[in-house]
This record gives structure tokens, C-alpha cells and sequence, in this order.
């Protein structure tokens, strides 16, 4: 089959001349020879363009598509860097690397999904060495482990979704729990302030400071309606918070080893449960319109392990945002509830027997203590931000605008609160029984404010004062993750200038 443009201007060629021998068709229209010359011609141009139309017509070639390949691959992430100068003695000034999270989203085909996102949290390096050496002609073994200081590296997001439907997405992998709205869009980058809130990390308030994820199954999907807005909800089953152990190691300057064992909530295991019941979340949200948003959350489940009375955790979540031009509101609220307390401190003395021991002979005496930690009856907060966007349009061919579609100014005010109410203070036993349990009841304020630049939406400079204050005559370390404040400092002013940033 000819090519369309050859088809074209041979086509063009004939029809010309076809108009050059009209008059002379009119001028010897007896000539036999030259009507069969014409019907000829007549017949090529029809069969050109018959060409021509099936040419329009045919469809492009297209090239195979190889087995297994992604339609779509997405690879970014975020991280934040933050300079503190704070007037506790034991902070100063500092500057922390706040975290790096890598993150992929693949579409594998057009209804299978998959996300994974791995974070290094003040992580700089990881180490490991082993060896055999010999000495004497003996054998032996040696073992090191080294890295930065609060060093975590974590598996934040690792599923799988396929859709039945817009309203219907199975998912199944590492989910992040859906408590609040916080833990479900904690990337530094979107916030304007440099310090994550009391609630869902400082405290935390939730069983297990964000970004909590379990490992887990469920459905998540969209409702939309064309007079309500539209209807969200994640439900999922999954292995759930259970009190396990943490072991820090102290190598004293007189020979002796302390070992301090310390049994607190933390996220589910990965491999096998170590209590038979599962754990179940959900969330429901409801968005009337752009930037208007209302969501409630709930968790239920058994926090402890086998070995330990049954014992369930139950949290309640309420969040929102709403928008009003340049102003915006957003707020959250959570609940937990720490069932059977005083049993499972019964338990746990059973379980463990003595508190303390010491083993070993001089020089070297190694000292082991247990300790139930991180437990409140119950525990409930708030934090509400108030912000403020803006752009003066004297500074738009300034640096802070040049090249950049809509930078932005953001003025945020954030207030917080928790109460700690049936905190456990002490546990004392020996012998398997419990001779001690106090308990106190505890709060944690923190007012700030905050001034941010941002370019662009995925780049933001934050500045920011906060002031934290607890009990009178308590100290803040014992009742937050980070400020390492002494047994008399109860409140903490710090000025803060971070940097985060997504892509």
C-alpha cells in the first residue's frame, strides 16, 4: 500500500491533470482515444483516494508491552534538618537531623498498587563487626556493634492494595494506623512548625509515637455524593501494640555491668504475635469541600503478652481542618485507655520473680534491673493550630519569589495539652510479688508560634519559639521523649529554625 503522503501528491498530480485535459475533452470529444484515456485516468485518482481513506482509517502501530512491566513508577520522599537553642542545661544548642524517609509508589497494573517507605531517623551510620580471635592458641569470639546516638531505622509503609472498587481497596503489608490525622500525613514537609506535636510523638498520647504502623489487612475506599461531599474510611485487622522489652547496657568505670531491662508499649511484632487476639482500627472521614475535612478513629486490642493477664487497649480519636480564604483551623484529639494495670503489674512480678539481681564475682559484677514503664490508666490531649498564608506582592520580584509559581508566608499559632492520669511512677516486687505500685497523675503544656517560607508547596523554612511547662516541682523528662530536662527543670523555652523538605 502506498504512503499517505506519496498517495497525496499523486493524487494532486492527477487531479491537475484532469483540469489541463478538460478542454481539450470539449474540443475532440469524438476522439475515441482520448474518452479512453480519461476513463483511465479517472480510475487511478479513484483508487488513490480509496488508498488514502483506508490509510486514515488503519490504526497506528503500537509497541508490545513487555510481561510484568510497571505502568507507572514513583520514587521520592522527605526529610528535615532543625537547629535548637533551648535553655535546658542538658540541650544547650544543638543541631539535629531529624530523619530521611525513602519512599516508592509503584502501579503495577491499573487496579494493583503498591507503597513502601523506609525511614533513617538521626541515623548517620550502622556498623557491624564480627570476628575470632585467638589468644594463647584459643579460640574466641567477639562481636561489635556501632552508630549515632537515638540512631532508628524503620520500615514505616510496605503494602499491597488491590481495587474491587473506588469505595472497595484491599490492603495488606505494614499500614499505617489509622488514629488521628497526624499519623496518616506526618511527613515533616507538610507542616509548618519543626517539631512534631505533643500528642502524637512528644508524650505521646498514642499507644506508640508516630509514625505508628502494624502490620496488618483491611479495606479502605471513597464514597463520593453529590450532595455531602465525600465519605472516606480505613478498617483494618492487625497484630497491635504489646508491651515488650527494651535492654540498655551501662559499662560502669568500677567494673561493674548494669543491665536495665524496660518493658513498655510498642508496635506489634513482624513475625509471630505474642498474644492470640488481634487488634482492630478504623477511620471515618467526611469532606463537605475543598479544604474542609471532619474525621473520628477508634483501636481496640490486647496490649499484653502471653505470659501476662489479658488485658485490652482502647484509643478514641476526633480531628478536622476547615479552610476560610488565607485561615485555617486544624485540630485533633486522642484517648487511650490502659485496662487492668495494677493485673498486669501483678503479673509481671510473678513472671520475673526479682526486680534485681546481681551476678558475677570481682572485678567484674553485672547488675540486671526490670522495669514496667510507659503505662497510664489512662492518657487523653489536644493540639490546634491556627495559620495564617500569605504573600506581599512587593516582594514578588524579590529573591524569595523569583522563578518560584506561588511562594507562600505562613503565620501558625499551635496549642497544646495532655493529661497523664494513673501514670505508673514506680513498680517494686521480689519474690513474685508485687510490694509496690504508684501511680501519679501528670500534665504537659506547650505553647507555639511559628513563622514559615515556603517556594514551593514541597520545600518549607520553618522559625519557631515554643515554651513547655509541666507540674510544679516535676521534671519534663519523665514525662516526655525529648527534652532530657534535670529533676528541677519543669518547663523549657526553646527557639528553633528547621528546614524540610519532600520531592
Amino acid at each position: 500500500m502506498p504512503a499517505p503522503r506519496s498517495a497525496a501528491v499523486a493524487l494532486a498530480v492527477l487531479t491537475a491533470a484532469q483540469l489541463t485535459c478538460s478542454p481539450l475533452l470539449m474540443a475532440v470529444a469524438a476522439a475515441d482515444d482520448q474518452e479512453e484515456k480519461l476513463k483511465s485516468l479517472q480510475q487511478q485518482v479513484d483508487e488513490l483516494k480509496k488508498q488514502m481513506d483506508q490509510s486514515k482509517q488503519a490504526p497506528a502501530p503500537t509497541a508490545p508491552t513487555a510481561p510484568g512491566l510497571l505502568t507507572d513508577f514513583k520514587i521520592g520522599g522527605y526529610g528535615s534538618v532543625r537547629f535548637e537553642a533551648s535553655d535546658l542545661d542538658n540541650v544547650g544548642n544543638t543541631f539535629t537531623f531529624r530523619r530521611f524517609v525513602l519512599a516508592t509508589d509503584a502501579t503495577i497494573a491499573r487496579r494493583l498498587r503498591s507503597v513502601i517507605e523506609v525511614e533513617f531517623e538521626r541515623f548517620t551510620e550502622l556498623e557491624i563487626e564480627r570476628g575470632a580471635p585467638v589468644e594463647d592458641d584459643r579460640q574466641g569470639f567477639s562481636n561489635a556493634i556501632e552508630g549515632s546516638n537515638a540512631t532508628e531505622l524503620s520500615l514505616e509503609q510496605a503494602w499491597l492494595q488491590f481495587e474491587l472498587a473506588e469505595w472497595a481497596r484491599l490492603r495488606a503489608g505494614m499500614i499505617l494506623v489509622p488514629i488521628g490525622r497526624f499519623n496518616i500525613n506526618h511527613d515533616d514537609n507538610r507542616w509548618d512548625l519543626p517539631r512534631r506535636s505533643l500528642v502524637d510523638r512528644g508524650v505521646s498520647v498514642l499507644p506508640v509515637p508516630s509514625a505508628w504502623s502494624e502490620v496488618g489487612m483491611g479495606f479502605t475506599g471513597d464514597i463520593p455524593t453529590r450532595r455531602f461531599g465525600k465519605f472516606s474510611y480505613e478498617a483494618y485487622v492487625m497484630n497491635g501494640v504489646a508491651l515488650d522489652s527494651s535492654i540498655e547496657t551501662v559499662v560502669r568505670g568500677s567494673g561493674e555491668l548494669e543491665a536495665e531491662v524496660e518493658v513498655q508499649p510498642q508496635r506489634g511484632t513482624a513475625n509471630i504475635d505474642v498474644k492470640k487476639e488481634k487488634a482492630v482500627a478504623a477511620r471515618l472521614a467526611w469532606s463537605p469541600a475543598l479544604g474542609y475535612e471532619v474525621g473520628a478513629s477508634g483501636y481496640y486490642g490486647r496490649y499484653t503478652p502471653d505470659f501476662l493477664p489479658s488485658e485490652p487497649l482502647w484509643v478514641l480519636g476526633a480531628d478536622g481542618k476547615a479552610t476560610f480564604g488565607p485561615f485555617e483551623i486544624e485540630g485533633q484529639y486522642i484517648y487511650t485507655r490502659y485496662q487492668g494495670i495494677d493485673r498486669v503489674a501483678k503479673g509481671f512480678a510473678r513472671a520475673v520473680a526479682e526486680q534485681e539481681f546481681e551476678a558475677g564475682t570481682a572485678p567484674l559484677n553485672t547488675a540486671v534491673e526490670f522495669e514496667l514503664a510507659g503505662l497510664a490508666d489512662h492518657k487523653h490531649g489536644y493540639w490546634l493550630d491556627l495559620r495564617y498564608r500569605f504573600f506581599p506582592d512587593f516582594l514578588r520580584d524579590t529573591f524569595l519569589a523569583r522563578h518560584f509559581e506561588n511562594p507562600q508566608f505562613v503565620v501558625t499559632g499551635r496549642w497544646e495539652q495532655a493529661w497523664l492520669k494513673g501514670l505508673v511512677k514506680e513498680v517494686t516486687f521480689s519474690g513474685q510479688n508485687l510490694t509496690s505500685l504508684e501511680k501519679e497523675d501528670r500534665f504537659i503544656n506547650r505553647a507555639t508560634v511559628g513563622f514559615a517560607y515556603r517556594p514551593v508547596p514541597l520545600v518549607v523554612f520553618q522559625l519557631a519559639y515554643e515554651r513547655t511547662w509541666t507540674n510544679d516541682g516535676k521534671s519534663l523528662a519523665t514525662v516526655t521523649n525529648f527534652l532530657p530536662a534535670k529533676a528541677n527543670e519543669e518547663t523549657a523555652n526553646s527557639f528553633m529554625f528547621g528546614i524540610a523538605f519532600g520531592f
